[in-house]
């Protein structure tokens, strides 16, 4: 089967303000911006042009233009390689932290992560928040602010800045593309250092403990009590804020590791049992991936 070839297009083939008449491509075959789709303005224009972007071939074209998509793009001259290559849409959460002017202390919030025009943008909801003055975020182009991922087995984080903000068809914000990222392993990533005070109910009690290390799989218990043998199942209560508001885990755990003398504090390791109530679940994830945000 012959394969798509394509051209390069110029400054002078994309009209600012107008809709495009073909699809654009990346060199790799990624679709860019489709046909119909309006740049508003030099600017964005210019961020096209650093992508290198290419047009499906048509009648006339000269032969010496024509080029094909290739999957191995890296070492092609000029090429700019893309840190987010492996983000489409399945960011499991995402995380924004900022700090508007006013603020003592930065903000760390969710954000739904709605797609990305690869070297321009990244497109996420709009939280609902304000400034000390009222202002909102069409008051704050430019704002500084990092960026953590979850997305497959992997944990992306970066640095970013606001490019303009869009009311329609619901809030959401254009943030600048980052020239690079750093990722690390899923398991790795996913488990924060906290101190949680913990009610651990036993077979014949309830003692308190201190939660160390959490993740959405388990947790690091530290405790002048003894606990049980590896094998022994636990109860777990604690609390914690996820966005400022309050939540209540209550979750069954295995013991799973011990280490340390009782007269210096016993470390147990713990893992969360399958069939976790979703929204503990979710609470815990949430509060996770909001202590990487502010790391």
């Amino acid at each position: 089967m012959k394969k798509q070839q394509f051209v390069y297009v110029s400054e002078h083939d994309i009209r600012v303000g107008g809709p495009l008449p073909w699809a654009l491509y990346l060199r790799s075959g990624e679709l860019l911006a489709p046909a119909g789709y309006v740049i508003a303005d030099a600017t964005s224009r210019d961020r096209i042009l650093l992508a290198k972007p290419m047009r499906a071939s048509q009648a006339g074209d000269k032969p010496s233009q024509l080029v094909t998509a290739s999957e191995d793009v890296d070492d092609l001259p000029g090429r700019t390689v893309d840190p987010l290559q492996a983000l489409n849409h399945n960011a499991e959460s995402m995380i924004i932290t900022f700090q508007f002017p006013g603020d003592f202390d930065p903000r760390s919030l969710h954000v739904d992560f709605y797609g990305r025009i690869p070297l321009q943008s990244i497109i996420v909801s709009a939280p609902a928040v304000r400034a000390a003055n009222g202002q909102s975020w069409q008051h704050f182009e430019g704002l500084p602010m990092t960026a953590q991922v979850v997305f497959g087995r992997t944990v992306c984080a970066f640095k970013t800045s606001l490019l303009r903000f869009a009311g329609l068809p619901s809030g959401h914000l254009f943030l600048r593309y980052p020239t690079e990222a750093a990722s690390k392993p899923f398991r790795q990533a996913l488990r924060v250092e906290v101190k949680l005070p913990t009610s651990i109910t036993l077979a014949d009690g309830t003692v308190p403990g201190m939660i160390t290390n959490l993740s959405s799989g388990g947790c690091a218990i530290s405790t002048g009590f003894i606990l049980g043998d590896v094998g022994t199942v636990i109860k777990l209560a604690f609390r914690f804020k996820v966005g400022g508001k309050p939540h209540l885990v209550q979750v069954n755990g295995t013991i799973r590791s011990i280490k340390g003398k009782l007269s210096q504090q016993m470390q147990y390791g713990v893992a969360f049992e399958s069939g976790i109530d979703e929204a503990a679940e979710l609470a815990l994830k949430s509060f996770v991936y909001e202590h990487l945000a502010e790391r």
